[in-house]
């Protein structure tokens, strides 16, 4: 029994440690999703800064590459705004045939599974106006 108690709590400090490493991860994931499709600008800062960092680039070669990036998130933007009406259409219409088979009580709790689980991407696209770099 003395030889077993060291073993049982290693093992629940380790499922332990992998519970909780599941569950920040999850968390971490779900914010930094959140956070790119509710502010896209913010990603495009954050790839521009790595960027930067990484190829070392001259003062010439900087404002090329933000002009790059800014072209192809106007793009993604313009993207984004064509598409998303019809992704909302068919999201809204699998909703509803989802509810149409639940009872009252299911349909209650999907109302609000489906209210707290809103993604970013649905959301209006709006003119986001960079004011550093440019």
């Amino acid at each position: 029994m003395k030889t077993l108690k060291p073993w049982l709590v290693l093992a629940l400090v380790f499922l332990a440690g992998v519970a909780v490493g599941a569950v920040g991860t999850r968390l971490a994931v779900r914010h930094f999703v959140r956070t790119a499709l509710a502010q896209p600008e913010t990603l495009r800062d954050r790839i521009e800064r790595d960027l930067m960092g990484r190829l070392a680039l001259t003062e010439e070669q900087k404002p090329r590459v933000r002009a790059a990036l800014k072209r192809a998130h106007e793009r993604w933007q313009a993207l984004r705004a064509e598409f998303q009406p019809r992704l909302r259409e068919i999201l809204d219409d699998a909703g509803d045939e989802i509810t149409a088979t639940l009872t009252p009580e299911q349909r209650e709790r999907f109302e609000k599974f489906r209210a707290a689980h809103r993604i970013g991407v649905l959301r209006p696209v709006t003119d986001t106006k960079r004011t550093s770099h440019e």
